[in-house]
């Protein structure tokens, strides 16, 4: 890097890099980790237990948020491949952020009213599309106006967000949900809808939207679709052994999470009029503690090997999954989410800054969307393999073993993920 702040031959110079520059690009992270946190976590898994019952839940539940995810993971290579062949400077990144972020509006709204399995997977799926078509666009924004010695530190910001987006979603969809009158899900979609847009013209109106810093590829759209389902590992073998790593991690992490409402019923036997407030405590514990190691992993990652901080976060998140494995107690529990939420909120920080010092230069949007698979991949195969196992482990050993069993299968993965950082080669900068 030279010393007016700019890399050897990249001829666009940085914005000033303030604390406001990070907290403009945070708003709109903070807005989708409350908007899935309340989704995945209250909202999915409350619909489908009143739509199916207690019998099927598990295996509707995972269909429901695979398929989802699925849409997801397309939407992200196709969009982001358009975005870094988009030259206009107003366009490029932030036209996808604003009509990916309205059209989540009618998709919430089909949300609220959803009255069946189908009606609320097709939903489902609808929200994934629109709220992705903003995701990987509005990723790359951060490899386009922070340098790599300063992404580290950006990184902890997004992290922060993050994990106070899912703080907040947790808190505010899980009291509001349960509203009387059967209000409750249509003010939660209206409160994500709000939170969403509103976060979305902030963003809109605050940052700059800067040209590619390489000449975009040109061609028919045809082309720019299919670049997008052309990976390349042998061009950048350190980006995927990271997407390798993060894809494992990820599984790990969603099988846990996502039937955690169950675990604590059925496993737990946390009593029926409870256990809304003990899922709350132990989510709070969890996500609330993720701000104890987010910052600190966040800046030593710009100090020091990224791959080290992620052995560290990912040591004491296996850690704790053990223990969720083996304690009958409510209150070992809770102190176990609180262990998982300080490793995994370092994880959540150091994982952004390994992602943008490995991207290439001119592919940022889709790179970040082949990145983006290892978040959305793993919450289409977490559901449906956590549903199975589940589901025939509760027939086979007594309710509630079977998520002792998905819990032993989110161990693995996450100890396989953190395995495979070991080929990663991080890329020097000078400090």
């Amino acid at each position: 890097m030279s010393a007016d702040g700019k890399f050897e031959g990249d001829p666009l110079p940085y914005p000033p890099q303030t604390w406001c520059l990070y907290v403009d690009l945070s708003a709109y992270w903070f807005a989708l980790s409350l908007l899935w946190a309340g989704i995945i976590t209250i909202v999915m898994q409350n619909m489908v237990q009143a739509l199916v019952g207690d019998k099927a839940k598990d295996l509707y539940l995972g269909w429901t948020l695979g398929g989802g995810a699925a849409v997801s993971t397309v939407i992200c290579l196709v969009i982001g491949s358009l975005s870094d062949r988009t030259a206009h400077p107003r366009r490029r990144r932030k036209g996808y952020l604003l009509w990916g972020t309205l059209a989540s509006v009618p998709a919430l709204a089909m949300l609220a009213t959803a009255h069946s399995i189908p009606m609320l997977a097709l939903a489902f799926c609808m929200l994934q599309l629109t709220a992705n078509v903003a995701t990987s666009p509005y990723q790359a924004m951060v490899p386009d106006l922070v340098p790599r010695d300063k992404q580290g530190l950006a990184s902890a910001y997004l992290g922060v967000a993050s994990i106070a987006g899912t703080l907040a979603g947790l808190m505010l969809c899980g009291m509001l949900y349960d509203r009387p009158g059967g209000r409750g899900l249509l003010t939660v979609c209206a409160l994500l809808a709000t939170v969403l847009v509103g976060t979305m013209v902030h963003a809109y109106l605050r940052l700059p939207d800067t040209p590619p810093r390489a000449e975009p590829q040109k061609g028919p759209l045809s082309a720019a679709i299919a670049s997008g389902f052309r990976l390349k590992p042998s061009e950048n073998p350190s980006f995927y052994w990271l997407i390798a790593s993060r894809f494992a991690i990820n599984l790990g992490f969603y099988s846990v999470t996502e039937f955690l409402s169950y675990y604590l019923s059925d496993t737990l036997r946390v009593p029926a009029a409870d256990h809304q407030r003990v899922l709350t405590i132990v989510m709070l514990a969890a996500t609330g503690s993720g701000l104890i190691g987010n910052w600190p992993a966040g800046v030593l990652s710009d100090r020091t090997s990224k791959k080290r901080v992620v052995r560290g976060a990912m040591a004491i998140t296996s850690a704790s999954a053990l223990v969720f494995i083996l304690t009958s107690s409510v209150q070992i529990a809770i102190a176990g989410a609180v262990a998982f939420g300080i490793g995994w909120g370092a994880f959540q920080a150091v994982d952004w800054a390994l992602a943008t010092n490995l991207l290439p230069d001119g592919d940022e949007a889709r790179s970040m969307g082949i990145w983006h698979i290892a978040y959305t991949a793993p919450q289409v195969l977490a559901p449906v393999m956590g549903g199975i196992v589940a589901h025939y482990g509760n027939a086979g050993m007594g309710m509630g073993a079977g998520y002792r069993l998905v819990l032993g299968m989110a161990l693995f993965c996450m100890l396989a993920g953190t395995a495979l950082v070991a080929p990663i080669r991080e890329r020097r900068t000078t400090l």
